[in-house]
């Protein structure tokens, strides 16, 4: 699975909140069902992008825990 930055995640939703807009303000037939196909790719992709969210997340907690829990055991060493 590929990676995703905070800041493409970010962008991933803005662009799914476009594109749901559109469907609300399409004002022609042709427009509505362009964004409506577009909408159903975006829902496919939806889960692999808050996968990727949480695993980012996850990364993030386990990087300062770490980093949390090695300061601990440096500061016991030195007593």
């Amino acid at each position: 699975m590929a990676d995703i930055s905070r800041e493409e995640y970010q962008k991933y939703m803005t662009l799914r909140d476009e594109i749901a807009q559109g469907i609300e303000n399409s004002e022609s037939e042709f427009m509505m069902q362009t964004y409506s196909m577009l909408h159903r790719v975006m829902n496919k992709r939806t889960k692999a992008a808050i996968t990727l969210s949480i695993q980012l997340d996850n990364k993030e907690i386990r990087e300062k825990r770490q980093a949390k829990l090695d300061a601990l055991r440096s500061t016991k060493s030195q007593e």
